[in-house]
């Protein structure tokens, strides 16, 4: 299993603790070079999310990333510190089987708006992978919440 990190995924998260709303935003650029090749099932594309974040709304605006109709995927969150304690979930934002990667388009996720205490990584969990990728198509996180600094 691969993760496929955002491109600000492994940098720091501000976080100003004054409780002010923000959108965070991120992208995962897939195919050949300069992209990060095509994804296999069960791999995960990352975006990082810092503590103290309550997450309010989140969309992913998706490039056509699949030359047929296979790919299908999840989003969930999972700690970015692998011996965190926190129970990840594959399918918090969205369930299995997302289809919107194949023809391209926004999934708006719903979900109750939900406070993390340490960074996760907001993660697209690919079920079945794509036929096949043609160019660079991207994977955009729009996520917006308060900023309430961690406990």
């Amino acid at each position: 299993m691969a993760s496929l990190k955002g491109q600000k995924a492994l940098a720091p998260q501000p976080m100003r603790v004054d409780g002010n709303a923000v959108v965070i935003t991120d992208k995962v650029v897939l195919g050949a070079s300069p992209g990060l090749g095509t994804p296999a099932s069960a791999d995960t594309l990352d975006f990082r999310i810092p503590a103290g974040f309550q997450l309010c709304d989140l969309d992913l605006q998706i490039d056509d990333a699949d030359t047929g109709a296979a790919f299908v995927f999840g989003v969930g969150y999972r700690a970015v510190d692998t011996s965190s304690t926190l129970t990840p979930s594959s399918t918090y934002f969205a369930a299995a089987g997302q289809t919107t990667a194949q023809a391209g388009g926004r999934l708006r996720c719903t979900f109750k708006p939900i406070k993390f205490e340490e960074d996760v990584y907001v993660q697209v969990v690919v079920g079945t992978a794509p036929a096949g990728i043609t160019g660079n198509p991207e994977f955009v996180m729009i996520a917006t919440g308060n900023q309430l600094g961690p406990k």
